[in-house]
């Protein structure tokens, strides 16, 4: 029997948490210098844009999984009372995300970001992207969400959309990304496909797992998955990364190795083609999930 509880504002919510944590992580690193000399407005609207995306992204939850919440703010506050459910853990990791975020913006704007406060930043991001797939996790009569590669691969989506957010606003001003960036962003995608295939290959020992499989490979969610997620979110930007990862569209500069797009427009197309394939994917899992029967 296919799960018809959770709908699109579940949806929503997993893509823009996933996609707020990934872009603070990518953030964090770019801020450190681990891509080489990035443009600074990579790092700073993924610092901007992630505790918005959180924010909005929680509420979503909260409305989706309390709808009483929004006359009866009690509601949300039960949410912090059961310390050890995936529920409570969820929401002190979103809680404490959003702040530090916030904190870490601020910092931005006014001089140098604490190392600490970075790193425990950072932390919390994945513990975010980790929560987006262990919320569906725990739900054992579900086979494509009990699996351990879920949380796997909703964490490696979620970093890959993150960095394209921020490419997309680097590009889109002018601005060239380094082979570092490209050579990451390869290494995910990569990354993400194993993933996928070991979710699928795991759950179709189960019938219900199967029928799930079935229905996203082959039936009706089927050009979701094909077009939107594997042709838009994986082979696309693997084609684009390849030539770059290969060095052939980078040159070697004085502050380290750069890579300019020759075709700028396909870039960012290519970057949106990612975040459109990591919405398909949430989609896809939430509304192709079967009840063992």
């Amino acid at each position: 029997m296919q799960q018809e509880i959770w709908g699109w504002l579940i949806v929503v919510y997993l893509f823009l948490g996933g996609l707020g944590a990934g872009a603070f992580l990518c953030s964090a690193l770019a801020y450190k210098g681990v891509f080489g000399n990035l443009n600074e407005r990579f790092y700073k609207f993924g610092f901007l844009f992630a505790p918005i995306a959180v924010i909005v992204g929680t509420v979503l939850l909260v409305f989706d999984l309390a709808p009483s919440a929004a006359i009866n703010p009690f509601k949300i506050m039960q949410l912090y009372t059961a310390p050890t459910s995936m529920m409570s853990i969820g929401t002190y990791l979103l809680t404490f995300f959003i702040i530090v975020s916030l904190f870490v913006l601020l910092k931005m704007k006014s001089g140098k970001i604490c190392d600490h406060m970075l790193a425990l930043g950072s932390l919390l991001a994945i513990g975010v992207m980790g929560y987006t797939g262990l919320l569906l996790y725990v739900v054992k009569a579900i086979p494509l969400w009990a699996s351990v590669w879920l949380p796997i691969l909703f964490s490696i989506s979620a970093i890959s959309t993150g960095l394209s957010a921020n490419a997309i606003v680097t590009l889109n001003a002018g601005h060239g990304l380094t082979h570092g960036v490209h050579k990451f962003h390869t290494y995910l995608v990569a990354l993400e496909i194993v993933a996928v295939i070991m979710l699928f290959a795991v759950v179709s020992n189960e019938a219900a797992g199967y029928a799930s499989v079935k229905a996203i490979t082959s039936g009706a969610l089927a050009p979701v998955f094909w077009i939107g997620f594997v042709m838009l979110g994986l082979v696309l930007p693997l084609i684009g990364g390849a030539d770059v990862f290969f060095g052939s569209k980078c040159v070697a500069t004085a502050n380290g190795t750069s890579c300019q797009a020759t075709d700028a427009k396909g870039s960012i197309l290519s970057e949106i083609g990612v975040l459109i394939g990591g919405f398909c994917l949430r989609a896809i899992i939430i509304f192709g999930a079967f009840y063992i029967f």
